[in-house]
C-alpha cells in the first residue's frame, strides 16, 4: 500500500498513539492555509514598499508629438528664432553704418580749422536734450581767387522740447561791420577771416550762439546730391531763362521737381530772375528735400552709407555720435513752413556796392521767432 500516494499513510498510528495523528492533522491544515494565502489578492489599495518605490521612480507620461501643448512650444522657439535674427542683422546693420559714418566723420572734421572749433559756443548740453544752433555755410571760389566766398548762410535750430526744427537764412549781402574792414557784406566774412570769421559775424549780428558748424563746398555739392539719388523740391515761382555763371542760362518749371548735383546747385544758386531773399528760400527746399530723401522709408536701409556719403561732401565739428544723432532728429522733428524764416532788410546801393540793410526791430522779431519765442 506504500505505493498508493498517500502521504498520511507513512503516519499511521502505532500501538494505538494518538499523538500521531495530532501531528498530521496540524500538518494537512498548515498545508491548506499557505496555498489559500498565495491565492488570494491582496487588498485594495494597499502597495507593498517595492511597488511604491518603483510608482515614485517612474517619469511622468510624455505627450504624443501631436499634442497642443507641444505645437504651441514650438511656435514660441520659432519666433524666438526669428527674433534673435532680427536682432542680430540690426546689431550689425548698426555697427557697421556707424563704421562707415565714424570714417566719414574723421575726413569731415579735419577740414574744420581749429581757430572755427574755439570760436563755437560750447553746447549747453546733448543734441538729444538741448535746443542746438548750428551755421551751415555754402563756400565757392571765383577764378583768379584763392579765398573764398560765403554764397550760403543758414542757422537751424534743432529744439528737442519743442519738437521742431527752424531755420534762418541771412542773404550773402546783408550788411554788417567787419571789426577789421568796416563795413562789409557778411559773405566777405569768410574771405576776410575764414571759418571763425563768419561764425563771429553771425553771431555779432543775430545775438545767437553757434554750437556747430557745416561747411559745403560747392565744387562737391553735386556729388552729394548724385549720391542720395537726387532731390525733389517744391519750387514756388517758376524761373525762365535765367543768367546764370560762366554764361548759361538756366529754367526751372513752378511746383515739385526733382533734380540731379548739378541741376541743384543751379537752383540754389541762380539769383538774377529774382532777389537774395528768393533764392534763400530755395536753398531752405534744397536742404528740406535732401533730408525727406536721407530719411525717407525706401532710403531707410541705406540711410548710414548716404549720411557717410553726405558727411564726404563737408566739412563739421561733430563726430560720429553726433552726426548720427543730429540725422536721428532730423526723421523726428518736425518743420513747419512758418519756421523756415529770412532776416529781412531792403536792398540798398552805397558807394556802387548793393547791400541789403538790416531794420533791427524786425530782425528782433524774427530771431525771436527762430528760437521759438
Amino acid at each position: 500500500m506504500s505505493g498508493s500516494g498517500k502521504p498520511y499513510r507513512r503516519f499511521r498510528a502505532r500501538h494505538g498513539r494518538s499523538g500521531d495523528l495530532d501531528a498530521l492533522r496540524e500538518l494537512r491544515d498548515n498545508h491548506g492555509r499557505s496555498r489559500r494565502r498565495a491565492a488570494a489578492p491582496e487588498a485594495p489599495g494597499k502597495l507593498t514598499r517595492s511597488q511604491r518605490r518603483a510608482l515614485q521612480r517612474t517619469p511622468d507620461p510624455v505627450p504624443p508629438p501631436d499634442a497642443p501643448v507641444r505645437e504651441g512650444a514650438g511656435a514660441l522657439r520659432w519666433a524666438g528664432r526669428i527674433a534673435i535674427g532680427v536682432v542680430v542683422l540690426l546689431l550689425l546693420w548698426t555697427v557697421a553704418g556707424y563704421l562707415a559714418l565714424r570714417s566719414a566723420s574723421g575726413d569731415a572734421q579735419d577740414r574744420i580749422a581749429p581757430a572755427a572749433e574755439r570760436a563755437l559756443d560750447d553746447a549747453p548740453g546733448g543734441l538729444l536734450s538741448s535746443a542746438a544752433t548750428t551755421l551751415i555755410v555754402g563756400i565757392d571760389m571765383l577764378p583768379g581767387q584763392n579765398r573764398s566766398r560765403a554764397d550760403t548762410i543758414m542757422l537751424m535750430r534743432t529744439d528737442p522740447d519743442a519738437g521742431e526744427i527752424r531755420y534762418l537764412s541771412i542773404p550773402r549781402d546783408f550788411r554788417v561791420i567787419h571789426p577789421e574792414r568796416g563795413t562789409e557784406k557778411i559773405n566777405a566774412s569768410f574771405a576776410i577771416a575764414g571759418q571763425a570769421g563768419v561764425i563771429r559775424s553771425v553771431r555779432r549780428l543775430t545775438g545767437l550762439p553757434i554750437h556747430h558748424i557745416m561747411v559745403v563746398n560747392f565744387a562737391r555739392f553735386p556729388t552729394l546730391v548724385d549720391e542720395l539719388g537726387g532731390v525733389t523740391v517744391n519750387n514756388p515761382t517758376e524761373l525762365r531763362d535765367c543768367p546764370y555763371a560762366g554764361g548759361r542760362r538756366v529754367s526751372f518749371p513752378q511746383g515739385r521737381i526733382t533734380l540731379d548735383g548739378d541741376r541743384a546747385l543751379e537752383f540754389a544758386r541762380v539769383r538774377q530772375c529774382d532777389d537774395d531773399f528768393a533764392r534763400a528760400r530755395r536753398q531752405q527746399e534744397v536742404v528740406r528735400g535732401m533730408q525727406e530723401k536721407v530719411l525717407s522709408l525706401s532710403s531707410l536701409p541705406m540711410a548710414p552709407w548716404r549720411g557717410a556719403a553726405a558727411t564726404r561732401a563737408l566739412g563739421t565739428d561733430m563726430g560720429a555720435l553726433d552726426l548720427a544723432t543730429f540725422g536721428w532728429l532730423q526723421s523726428r522733428l518736425s518743420s513747419d513752413p512758418d519756421d523756415r524764416l529770412l532776416l529781412s532788410g531792403m536792398p540798398q546801393r552805397i558807394d556802387g556796392t548793393s547791400f541789403v540793410i538790416g531794420d533791427p526791430e524786425r530782425n528782433e522779431t524774427e530771431v525771436a521767432h527762430f528760437l521759438g519765442r
